[in-house]
């Protein structure tokens, strides 16, 4: 019996104590989570009746619009009580979006929670993401045929999901940044530029500015970021960037979409 009563005494000794103050940041550190990817939206009514939601969480429907047809999102509510049996995509959240379940985009589904919807909401903007596609390479996520394990950052301007490895630089080893804008908005929103010369956290050299990862198939393209936050392009060079070679970090105001035109060999991306 005092044998038993030892072990059991060495036993308790290794199993770690738990305060009630662990179990309360635990929690809270759970519900910053859960609002974060939910961004504070409500699972019992749609948002359509709150306009335009300056972020919710969104998620786009496969069996009501499949690839090929006009792109929708809807809002939590609805992927419950209209979606509950459907494929979804998940697209975490998004801004400025008011939710589409059972406009003219569903030519089979009524809302069940607010059926009298406009047939379109022209302030919506759409992207790959809403037929399942991230990245440059326009692939799903998590996608069955990548085995190369690598995890996935929000552009801050577009919203877009980038692979870490299709960024064109490489992101900081400790995560120790606030958000990433991508090279396709660094391009169209020129302005960033100024931010990036006047807030940078690393300065990098010439030899070590950002090798960008084409994606298209041009090849490898050396940028070269002059001190005056314009930017020119090099000519192509073969070489790719060493893991753990630091990535410029700027702070970006403004996180709307710009629009212009540009060629992809031009695009470059910054880490805020």
């Amino acid at each position: 019996m005092a044998g038993a009563e030892g072990a059991a005494g060495r036993q308790s000794e290794l199993e770690p104590v738990v305060s009630l103050v662990d179990v309360l940041e635990e929690d809270e550190e759970l519900e910053n989570e859960a609002c974060a990817v939910l961004g504070g939206s409500d699972s019992e009514k749609c948002s359509y009746s709150q306009g335009s939601v300056k972020r919710q969480a969104l998620y786009a429907c496969s069996t009501c619009t499949p690839e090929g047809e006009e792109p929708a999102g809807i809002c939590l509510a609805c992927s419950y009580e209209c979606h509950g049996s459907h494929k979804l995509f998940e697209l975490y959240t998004k801004r400025n979006f008011r939710c589409d379940c059972g406009n003219s985009k569903f030519k089979n589904l009524e809302c069940k929670l607010f059926p009298d919807k406009a047939k379109v909401n022209s302030g919506n903007k759409y992207n790959d993401n809403f037929f399942g596609l991230y990245c440059i390479c326009k692939r799903p996520y998590p996608d069955p045929e990548d085995e190369i394990p690598d995890e996935m950052i929000q552009c801050v301007v577009c919203e877009d999901w980038f692979h870490g490895r299709h960024l064109g630089a490489i992101p900081p080893e400790s995560g120790d940044f606030q958000e990433m804008v991508c090279q396709a908005c660094m391009k169209r929103c020129s302005f960033l530029w100024a931010y990036a010369a006047q807030l940078a956290v690393t300065k990098l050299s010439t030899e070590d500015d950002g090798l960008m990862r084409n994606i298209g198939g041009i090849g490898d393209q050396e940028v070269i970021k002059p001190e005056n936050g314009e930017h020119q392009d090099s000519t192509l060079k073969e070489d790719v960037p060493e893991q753990g070679k630091d990535v410029q970090e700027v702070k970006a105001e403004n996180s709307e979409p710009c629009a212009s035109s540009s060629s992809e060999s031009d695009l470059q991306n910054t880490m805020i």
